[in-house]
């Protein structure tokens, strides 16, 4: 059992990490996933101004109610702050000040698919006589599980593109078929058929 949960993890980890680094860098999704302003020195210089540190911002935001700033000027900022929004634009974005370091985020990459990888696993030897491609089709629906909880609420809820949410649904469930395909030949559950 051990053997199985050590293959079907390093294994499947493997080959969500390649179709990852695929999925991002190579493969021509259909649509404009991720689309360019028109003046990037302009959005560039407006985040500088504006951001002063790295993290995550929404425009418009809940405004915070600061000492000194009565219930009537908060009531205020609340409603001009939700008549922004009716008025749109809207922004949610990830801001990064520094320079980008690729090495440590592929690092975290695959540790994180190393941890998803083993508890697939785990999940998948406590079922019982699931032929082979059941269970691919077991890792599969993981796949289809990770997608559905951690994206298309961003479609939702942030306006991330359909076409990006696409591309999401192809990179995170077409990566979880080929996983599946791995750690269902290693990994077969309690009595496979």
């Amino acid at each position: 059992m051990l053997k199985q949960l050590v293959l079907g993890t390093v294994l499947g980890a493997i080959v969500l990490f390649i179709w990852s680094a695929l999925a991002w860098t190579i493969i021509p999704w259909p649509g404009e996933s991720l689309r360019t302003f028109t003046n990037e020195q302009a959005v560039i210089d407006a985040i500088k101004a504006n951001a002063p540190q790295s993290g995550n911002y929404l425009l418009p935001n809940e405004p915070k109610q600061t000492p000194g700033m009565t219930d009537a000027q908060y009531k205020a900022a609340k409603r001009a702050a939700m008549d922004q929004g009716a008025r749109g634009p809207m922004i949610f974005a990830a801001v990064r000040l520094g320079p980008m370091d690729m090495v440590k985020p592929l690092i975290i990459q695959f540790f994180t698919q190393l941890v998803l990888a083993l508890l697939a696993c785990i999940l998948l030897l406590q079922t019982d006589r699931l032929s082979y491609f059941a269970r691919v089709a077991f890792v599969a629906a993981l796949g289809v599980m990770i997608f559905l909880g951690g994206h298309v609420e961003e479609w939702n809820w942030l306006s991330f593109s359909t076409a990006y949410l696409m591309m999401e649904l192809g990179a995170i469930v077409i990566g979880w078929i080929l996983a599946g395909l791995v750690m269902a030949k290693f990994v077969r559950g309690k009595t496979a058929v």
